[in-house]
Formats: C-alpha cells, structure tokens, sequence
C-alpha cells in the first residue's frame, strides 16, 4: 500500500471488477478463483490493472497463486499465446495449436509463440513489441484473445507488481495500430455480431438482415 501511495498508484484489497467476464480459462466457471492486492493507474483511464489470483481446479486441490496483468485491447483478435521456453506458465491457460516463426532469434529463443491464426502474431508481435517483452524484468506468459491481453507470472513481490503494471502500460502503448485494421473490435449489435462465432473474423453480414445498420 505504501509503495503504490508512493507512487500515486491505486490500490484495492479485492479486485472490484468481474474477471468472469474475461475470455481466459483461468477465469472460468469450472473453478474456483479470486483475485486481491489490485493495483491500477487511475490517471491511464485504459482499464489496465495489476492483481494476485488465487485459482483452486478441485476442492481437493492446493491453490495455486500467480500475479496477472490486464489490458483492454481496441480490437478482436483471435487467440494468441507466448509462452516463456522451459518455464511453467502458473495460469496453465490453454495455448493455440499452431507455432508461429518470427524473425528475430533472440525472441524465438527465450518464447514460443503459437496461435490460432497466424496472421495475427504477426501482426501483433512487431519488432517493438518484441523488444518491450523481452526486457521485462520478470518471467511472464502473455495471453491475447478477442479484446484483451492477460500476462502471467509467478506470485510476485510488490516492487516487481509496481514492475509489471508499467510493462502492461507499455505494452498497450506499443500495439500497433495495424492490428485493428485488421481486426475490427467485436460488434455489440446489428449484422456483423455473429461474425466470430465463424472462428475468424468476415467483413461480410453474418446474420439475414444485412442491410440494417451495424
């Protein structure tokens, strides 16, 4: 509490929002999790946010604990998944089928990167973003899927949150503005809101009633 006082960084005992609501397994109905120790940059107005998660598979089974970062994203992409080479991701999320291949060897050697459509990783992973994860000063998994990234690591101190919450920060500065081109946000209502539910985004109606407004 005291370093983010010191830092003007919000801080909440138990995460206030419905983490249900993420399209991530970790966060789902078939077992049981709760988030606390929440910290977040009121003044960033993204919705990043910074918290401990506690997930328990069966009542029978020990807790495990992780630190998850956040972020909103401006588009909706299908699954993608970096994962640390040799490391246990805490999250145990389940990762895309298929390997993408980036250049730059530096990168390939310390994360795999699979997922669902490759075009996306591409698109998503440019040389910044590349950068920017590779100086992250500690051992995170990162999770994007439809409008939102999830990044995992093991239970942290609290400089290291502090550490993990600018990391998200620059990250979401970093997206670059292609990637929405590519992938419009999902739409709330009208024509296109049945388009992913195809597996991959269409510019073409979905629905029979194409030429009401979307």
């Amino acid at each position: 509490m005291q370093l983010c006082a010191d830092a003007g960084i919000v801080y909440s005992v138990v995460d206030p929002s419905d983490t249900t609501l993420l399209p991530f397994g970790v966060f789902g109905s078939q077992s049981a999790h709760g988030g606390e120790n929440v910290v977040s940059d009121e003044h960033d107005g993204r919705g990043i946010r910074v918290f401990d998660l506690w997930v328990q598979t069966r009542p029978d089974e020990a807790r495990r604990t992780m630190t998850c970062a956040v972020v909103p994203l401006p588009f909706s992409v299908p699954r993608i998944d970096v994962v640390p080479s040799g490391q246990i991701d805490p999250s145990a999320e389940s990762v895309a089928a298929e390997i993408v291949h980036l250049e730059l060897d530096t990168f390939e050697q310390r994360f795999e990167v699979r997922a669902t459509d490759p075009r996306a990783a591409v698109a998503l992973l440019d040389q910044r973003m590349m950068a920017t994860l590779l100086r992250v000063p500690v051992r995170v998994a990162m999770h994007v899927n439809e409008d939102a990234m999830l990044l995992v690591a093991p239970l942290l101190q609290p400089g290291e949150v502090l550490a993990l919450l600018l990391c998200a920060t620059t990250l979401a500065d970093r997206v670059p503005p292609v990637v929405a081109s590519l992938y419009p946000p999902r739409p709330r209502r009208g024509p296109y809101e049945q388009r992913w539910l195809q597996g991959s985004w269409s510019p073409d109606p979905t629905s029979a009633h194409s030429s009401e407004p979307g």
